[in-house]
């Protein structure tokens, strides 16, 4: 059942408490209809949780409200809808232009450089905010970063639904995240090992299992292509040895030993996210002996299969503002024709 039913043409009682005096508001609301299920009471109480944070909004697009809705009233006619479920009328803010429009959007590399390292930086601190809550993010994605017109340094995260709550990450929470959870882009490898063993329903894991799923992962991490064939070979044979000590234990033993690792899966997505951005424009431009180059070096370590071997957050975001502290002159000399040929890959 599509639990995401579009409601857009609905009327404007819908918006209850909301829709008095403000003119503006149908363009600054955006509303759904949801089942009442793991998925939308995990969205509820993670938003709840976020609004604790001083200033959230500067941060995070998340549910501003939520109530029962009683089917049967909705005159239109609504597809996928039955009558027997529990539905929730969900309430969101909207924000003005998406991740790729924002690296997209400049002409100037300087502009583009400055604004990129302020996004990592702001970004990063969204993610070490959620952390102090016992909040893993889990579902960063270009199409989740989105950005405010007049403030375009600052990025804003989206969509909870699949976010992580510490204190109820067990074996059986998160089968039901992974069972939802379709972008593994920018997950790390131990992840991915959680989905086979969830969806396949696999007792566990043998060399052969683990040879195959790092022929997978390896296979969809565009990044390797930056490096050379030495750095590509020694992470293939990283990824393996990170995986060695599951052979033949029992799955519930594998799941729980990788749920340790919560507090590393964000700083592995926003490094993966980065370290493209970054050398991308460190290729382009030619930047090896500048301090982008740095930056490509911290990120690269934090992609590592084995998440012990990851930063957390906040010793990254150390390492990061210290790298700062350098000689930007070279922004103010490079070749705005270059530009053109930033972002061909990605677009084709």
């Amino acid at each position: 059942m599509n639990m995401n039913i579009n409601i857009s043409n609905l009327k404007t009682h819908f918006l209850k408490k909301n829709k008095k005096k403000d003119k503006n508001l149908e363009k600054k609301l955006k509303t759904k209809i949801v089942n009442y299920c793991f998925y939308s009471i995990n969205e509820a109480k993670i938003c709840n949780i976020v609004k604790k944070i001083p200033y959230y909004s500067n941060y995070y697009s998340i549910l501003e409200d939520y109530d029962f809705i009683n089917i049967s009233t909705i005159e239109e006619k609504v597809q996928n809808i039955d009558k027997n479920n529990k539905y929730l009328l969900f309430t969101y803010k909207t924000n003005s232009f998406s991740f790729d429009d924002f690296l997209y959007d400049f002409t100037k590399p300087k502009d583009l450089i400055f604004h990129v390292i302020l996004s990592f930086s702001y970004l990063l601190q969204s993610l070490i905010l959620l952390e102090n809550q016992n909040l893993v993010f889990f579902q960063l994605s270009p199409e989740n970063i989105v950005f405010i017109e007049n403030c375009r340094e600052k990025p804003i995260l989206q969509n909870f639904q699949l976010s992580l709550q510490v204190s109820k990450l067990n074996e059986e929470y998160i089968k039901n995240i992974i069972k939802k959870t379709t972008d593994y882009s920018l997950k790390p490898l131990e992840v991915h090992v959680l989905f086979y063993l969830i969806e396949n329903n696999i007792d566990t894991i043998s060399y052969s299992f683990i040879e195959e799923i790092v022929e997978v992962f390896i296979k969809n991490q565009p990044n390797l292509s930056f490096f050379s064939q030495n750095y590509k070979d020694n992470y293939k044979k990283s990824c393996i040895d990170s995986l060695k000590i599951y052979i033949n234990k029992p799955k519930r033993e594998i799941i729980m030993d990788i749920l340790n690792n919560y507090d590393k899966w964000d700083i592995y997505s926003i490094s993966v996210l980065y370290l493209h951005v970054f050398a991308s424009i460190s290729k382009v431009f030619s930047l090896k002996q500048t301090f982008i180059n740095k930056i490509i070096i911290e990120l690269a370590k934090n992609i590592h299969p084995d998440p012990s071997k990851r930063d957390t957050l906040s010793e990254l975001s150390e390492k990061y503002n210290h790298l700062l502290n350098c000689d930007w002159t070279f922004t103010d000399s490079l070749d705005i024709q270059k530009m053109e040929n930033l972002w061909e890959n990605d677009k084709s």
